[in-house]
């Protein structure tokens, strides 16, 4: 076990330079004599070194989900490439719209891949599978990134000597075609043991490699295969007992709204199922996301018309411990809370005052992941007095599965389930009140099952809202509801809608807005224009910037 530790240490902090990374050679992928991979230490440090070129996209997934949504946007101090992304302007060299270092993941994952021998086998058990499934699980993870971004993908499933030669010789799949591709290829390893080797350098290495079942409930519901993601969705819920911790909420402590609780800020890191991990060095490879969010001069800052929507949402106080309402305020208290003196509480964003003459409204959400090295500064951020860098970009939390459990849920025509995700989470006694959920909706399904879940007791749920929206939520009977509908069709419509707002105000700035956007639109059979009408908002000429997006060329960074 030490050799194992050993080599994640070194994958985590050794990084493979751009120049390197199709070195066929290459000790941080492969076996330096490239013979083939027959030791399971041989293939976790092909892993490891694979991850550390991973981790070269996170900042690029965050920026591009985000900015090609409508909750985030750019100033105008922000680089050119920065601002046509947001502007839907790409051209030609334009950093984003770089592909080298996907294929640079992808090509190593397929040297490692081709090289280890799973049929090796010590009593029975295939002991090479696991890395080789999480090897080839993050290759997957790395084509459906590209085709975010690209809408198509060159899918290339054997090891290239030369990328440039040879790229033009392998199909192209459009993301479609790519999704369905890789739920045929990881399909049948669901089930296989997922990789756990401890902690390293603080980072439990559980969540360094893609949750496979997830990954794959992912591509069912982009696809529309709605029965298919809400089975591996809940299947995932129930064997790992995931709940909506009621731990990260935030909530005004008083009806007087002096004093608040600001937990949520936690759930950032605290409910990490699969992120990207960077050393603790600084000296070592580090997003940026920090420098641009959180600073005198930001790059990127929250979009007007998000901040603007989450003042408006109800906020329904209760007492600890109380059984009805005893105020009512505005605010979602996952933005930022704004106590009854104007004093602004930060959580996903906040507004700062860093001199007496430069108030600035920023987001936060990156801050709650940073690491301080007291003994250096950042000289491009003035807004920090010591070096602070990121450490762990997210890229799936417990939120997400419930909210696109919830998603699935909704358009299987179990809309008053869907709801319940939101408003009362789901539980038994959720789940058997049927002034909560329409008890024709449950039909017996497997994924419907939460007795296990309970709303009082050991393993309870609550539902996404009561995070930032208050205590009071589920005593609501009239602001936050579904409303009387004319039909299940219209019923599912408002709730669709409903679940899209949660995902922004409880997985802001994350990096998954536009691939929130382009389901939904998706499962409405109106892509792109429901995505277009939504992003346009932040824009000030919101008709041109409509039009052009109402050509789905628009979105991807093709130039």
């Amino acid at each position: 076990m030490k050799r194992y530790t050993l080599y994640i240490i070194v994958g985590l902090l050794t990084l493979t330079s751009c120049e390197d990374v199709f070195d066929t050679e290459s000790t941080s992928v492969v076996v330096d004599n490239g013979e083939r991979i027959e030791h399971p230490g041989d293939s976790l440090y092909s892993a490891m070194g694979i991850l550390s070129q991973f981790q070269r996209l996170g900042e690029r997934y965050v920026l591009l989900g985000e900015l090609r949504g409508d909750l985030m946007a750019t100033t105008t101090d922000a680089a050119k490439d920065l601002q046509d992304v947001a502007n839907f302007a790409i051209e030609e060299g334009n950093q984003y719209a770089e592909r080298m270092d996907y294929y640079s993941v992808i090509n190593n994952c397929n040297f490692a891949l081709e090289r280890m021998d799973t049929t090796i086998v010590d009593y029975q058990t295939r002991v090479m599978l696991p890395e080789y499934v999480a090897i080839r699980a993050l290759r997957d993870w790395t084509y459906w990134m590209m085709a975010l971004a690209f809408g198509e993908v060159n899918y290339i499933d054997k090891p290239l000597l030369s990328l440039e030669s040879t790229l033009a010789e392998y199909p192209v799949k459009r993301i479609e075609e790519t999704a369905q591709l890789l739920i045929d290829d990881l399909t049948p390893y669901l089930g296989v043991r997922h990789l756990d080797y401890g902690s390293v350098d603080g980072i439990q290495t559980t969540s360094l490699f893609v949750p496979l079942s997830l990954f794959v409930a992912d591509l069912h519901l982009f696809l529309n295969h709605y029965e298919d993601a809400a089975r591996l969705y809940y299947d995932y819920i129930r064997q790992h007992r995931l709940t909506i911790n009621e731990g990260y909420c935030n909530d005004w402590n008083n009806n007087t709204r002096t004093e608040a609780s600001m937990n949520h800020s936690g759930s950032y890191t605290g409910e990490m199922l699969f992120q990207m991990a960077y050393s603790s060095d600084a000296r070592e490879y580090h997003p940026s996301l920090i420098r641009l969010a959180y600073n005198t001069v930001p790059s990127v800052v929250p979009a007007s018309s998000f901040v603007e929507w989450m003042s408006q949402r109800p906020y329904f106080f209760t007492p600890v411990n109380g059984q009805t309402i005893g105020a009512y305020f505005q605010n979602d208290l996952r933005g930022q809370a704004v106590n009854r003196s104007g004093r602004n509480l930060p959580a996903t964003y906040g507004t700062f005052t860093f001199t007496a003459n430069q108030e600035l409204l920023l987001i936060n959400k990156y801050n709650q992941a940073l690491t301080n090295d007291g003994s250096g500064y950042d000289p491009e951020n003035e807004a920090n007095a010591s070096l602070n860098f990121t450490r762990q970009i997210p890229l799936l939390r417990t939120p997400h599965v419930y909210l696109r459990l919830a998603e699935a849920l909704n358009r299987l025509g179990k809309p008053s389930v869907a709801f319940a995700v939101l408003k009362y989470g789901l539980t038994e006694d959720t789940l058997n009140d049927t002034l909560k959920v329409s008890p024709w909706e449950l039909q017996g399904e497997p994924y419907t099952d939460f007795s296990w879940a309970h709303t009082y007791g050991d393993i309870r749920n609550i539902g996404t809202a009561r995070r930032g929206l208050g205590r009071g939520i589920s005593f609501d009977k009239e602001d936050y509801v579904i409303g009387e509908q004319a039909s299940l069709q219209d019923s599912i419509l408002v709730v669709e809608d409903m679940i899209l707002e949660e995902m922004a105000a409880e997985t802001a700035f994350e990096g998954n807005r536009f691939f929130d956007l382009l389901r939904i639109s998706r499962h409405r059979d109106q892509w792109p224009a429901y995505a277009a009408e939504r992003v346009s908002r932040r824009f000030a000429d919101s008709e041109s910037i409509r039009s052009r997006l109402s050509n789905a060329n628009a979105w991807w960074l093709n130039n």
